[in-house]
C-alpha cells in the first residue's frame, strides 16, 4: 500500500510540474482602427479609417419607401486602414449610420 501512494505522489508531481513548465502563449496584438469618418455623397455612405490596424465597414440603416416594409440594413465591403468602404445609403431615409470595425 506505501508503494501505491509513493506512485501516486510521484505522478501528481509529475503533472504539476508539466502544467506549469507549459508557457503561456499570448495572442497577436490587434489594434482596431482609429481615426475612422463616416461621409455621404448623394445616396452613397462611405467609412475611412486613418489609423491602427485590422478593417472596417460602413452600416447604413434606412426605411424602405414603401410604409410597412421596415428598415433596410446596407453594409459596405470590409476595407483595410487607409481604404474606403461604401454603401447604398439614401440620405433622406436614414435611421442610423456607423462604423463596424474587427
Amino acid at each position: 500500500m506505501k508503494f501505491f501512494s509513493r506512485k501516486a505522489a510521484v505522478a501528481s508531481a509529475v503533472a504539476l510540474g508539466a502544467l506549469t513548465a507549459v508557457p503561456v502563449m499570448a495572442g497577436p496584438a490587434s489594434a482596431s482602427p482609429t481615426q475612422c469618418s463616416v461621409s455621404f455623397n448623394f445616396s452613397t455612405a462611405s467609412s475611412t479609417c486613418l489609423g491602427g490596424t485590422g478593417e472596417h465597414r460602413i452600416v447604413c440603416f434606412y426605411t424602405h419607401h414603401i410604409p410597412g416594409v421596415g428598415t433596410i440594413m446596407g453594409y459596405g465591403p470590409w476595407a483595410p486602414v487607409g481604404g474606403t468602404s461604401s454603401t447604398y445609403c439614401p440620405p433622406d431615409r436614414v435611421t442610423n449610420t456607423f462604423v463596424e470595425l474587427r
